[in-house]
């Protein structure tokens, strides 16, 4: 195997980026946020206080729908 570098300028890359993400819908977006979302939960084994921020998420949101 032949191994490569590529030079990448930081400013082209970013500008890339923010086309990038601004070609994308709302839906992907969100879809990828939320894919980061679980691989953080898994890596850092944060299942129980996710499960826990969701109850609290759920009654916020009660609260507010009833007013």
């Amino acid at each position: 195997m032949q191994k490569t570098v590529k030079k990448i300028n930081r400013k082209e890359e970013t500008e890339n980026n923010l086309k990038y993400w601004n070609s994308k819908t709302l839906d992907e977006k969100l879809d990828a946020v939320q894919q980061l979302r679980e691989q953080y939960i898994t890596l850092f084994n944060k299942q129980a206080e996710y499960n826990e921020s969701r109850k609290r998420l759920r009654r916020f949101y009660k609260i507010i729908k009833q007013s």
